[in-house]
């Protein structure tokens, strides 16, 4: 028995000095310079023999130092899963045993390898050899490397639950980010873009698409990540139909998330794809209220991605976000319809009582909105809603009010003036209604000099949302024919705006409708 490398009381101080350095680091780049320092060690203590370290990831061993980075041996395959096996294993000359092969080929030289274990059990294999040249090795070298391997477990596992940790704090970051963007954007590509971005971010796979469901057949809508240039060409050549491949399975359209390890093997491949190099494929269907919209993928082309839940838990919670965000969308779209069917029905019936003349109320709408624009008003469809109900409180009003060809009396003109608080009373049921909407049916007729109704506001007391609608609204009554007038000529109704300015109506607003009907020739 040769004498040992080193003291005793050398090795000990080593292993001391690193393990207190374990204990205060902070950050991964620190823990891997430790490893390294580690490795160095066994490396000098061995006099120059190569010192390498495999970990255990699933059915593989993965190099990680002393070999080619990612070397994978499978499992069985090689010296280092017979130490896993056996726990230490010692060869005087490599060409001894056929276990060496894979590695070393028909290399000579000693091999030492102990098991490397941590908290959770059995991480990798820590080795020695002289196939490259250095000092001898000898079964005593267990003696030294064994305390050296349950150092470098104790740190492995430290740093895989940091590099956990930290690749979960990341997710969950990224994951809130993007169900806040779901629920803030309108355009549902550009939230499955989103989606996909994230999750190429998140697993393994390097490219990502959205398809879309239309008319029996699924489309390639968005592509990302990396793939070959003639890939997205395919599905204009070769359209997948319902019935046919992986995205036309049936299963996947009624709600089930499909894996493929290596479609080029798989029974179901259509042809062009298996060609163009396609391998695993991850998918999950989008079906908002239960219909078929669309499909997430995650895929890889030039390497498989073995099957991860981690990953299609992942994926499920993304798309399930995203049909929630489809349905939140089109309920939206449906209210909106909803709201237009609505206003057109109240216009509609504001004009055939002759309320209103034909039009009018459409005609304001559209002026309020460009007046709006021109004034740099934040809430324009607010504005549109409350042109098109401004008037509603006067289905309340008897006829011969209304269709007096004569002036007012007083008790009338009372009748009148409450006209904006019972549309108030009429549209308060209506949910949708923005405050911007609400204004413009409440203070239309209020006045810049105070003298309106039916609070009499003055100036600036006034929303500016009711001051850009009054302006517009005595424009289109000056211009129109009424039961108690004809219809004004253009030039005498701008006249009366300009008198109106800064007395009735607000100056800046009515100054903004002149230039834009001076601009447009409206």
């Amino acid at each position: 028995m040769r004498p040992p490398r080193g003291s005793d009381s050398s090795l000990a101080s080593k292993l001391a000095s690193l393990s207190k350095g374990l204990q205060g680091l902070v950050s991964l780049e620190e823990e891997k310079a430790l490893l390294g320092e580690a490795l160095a060690l066994a490396t000098g203590l061995a006099q120059g023999a190569r010192a390498h370290l495999f970990l255990k990831q699933g059915d593989q061993l993965v190099g990680v130092s002393g070999w080619p980075a990612g070397l994978r041996l499978a499992q069985g395959e090689g010296l280092p899963w017979a130490v896993l096996e056996a726990g230490f294993v010692y060869l005087p000359d490599l060409r001894q045993d056929p276990r060496s092969l894979p590695l070393y080929g028909d290399q000579g030289g000693a091999y030492l390898g102990v098991a490397l274990r941590g908290p959770g059990g059995l991480l990798g294999v820590l080795g020695l050899d002289t196939a490259a040249g250095g000092g001898p090795l000898s079964p005593e070298d267990r003696a030294w490397l064994e305390p050296l391997a349950l150092f470098l477990g104790a740190a492995w596992a430290r740093l895989r639950l940091k590099v956990r940790a930290q690749r979960l704090i990341r997710r969950h970051h990224l994951l809130l980010r993007l169900f806040r963007r779901l629920l803030l954007m309108e355009d549902p590509v550009a939230m499955a873009r989103e989606a996909l971005e994230v999750l190429l971010k998140l697993t393994p796979y390097p490219a990502g698409a959205l398809y879309l469901w239309k008319e029996g057949q699924i489309r390639l809508e968005v592509v990302l990540g990396a793939y070959p240039p003639d890939f997205p060409r395919l599905y204009d050549i070769h359209p997948v139909r319902m019935g046919e491949g992986l995205l036309g399975s049936p299963r996947l359209w009624a709600g089930e998330i499909l894996y493929v390890e290596d479609y080029g093997a798989w029974s179901g491949a259509l042809g062009p794809y298996r060609e163009a190099g396609l391998r695993s494929t991850l998918i999950a269907p989008l079906r908002p209220k239960g219909q078929p919209w669309g499909a997430l993928a995650l895929g890889s082309f030039s390497h498989p991605v073995p099957f991860q839940e981690e990953d299609r838990h992942l994926l499920s919670l993304i798309a399930r976000r995203l049909e929630e965000a489809l349905e939140r969308l089109l309920d939206r779209k449906s209210l909106v319809a909803l709201q237009e069917v609505l206003l057109k029905v109240l216009a509609r019936v504001l004009e055939y009582r002759d309320l209103e003349t034909k039009g009018h109320t459409e005609r304001v709408a559209k002026l309020a909105v460009r007046l709006g624009e021109a004034l740099g008003f934040p809430d324009l469809e607010g504005l549109r809603l409350g042109a098109c109900l401004h008037d509603i409180g006067k289905l309340a009003l008897p006829d011969e009010i209304l269709k007096k060809p004569s002036a007012l009396n007083t008790r009338e003109w009372r009748l009148v003036k409450t006209h904006p608080e019972v549309a108030l009373d009429i549209l308060s049921p209506l949910g949708f209604l923005p405050e911007t909407a609400v204004n413009v049916v409440l203070y239309h007729h209020e006045r810049w000099d105070g003298s309106g109704y039916p609070f009499g506001l003055k100036g600036e007391e006034i929303p500016l949302e009711a001051r850009i609608f009054a302006v517009v609204d005595v424009y289109d009554a000056l211009v129109s024919q009424r039961p108690y007038k004809e219809a004004w000529p253009r030039d005498r109704a701008l006249e009366e705006l300009r008198r109106g300015a800064g007395r009735t109506l607000d100056p800046k607003a009515v100054s903004a409708f002149l230039d834009l009907l001076g601009r447009e020739g409206a």
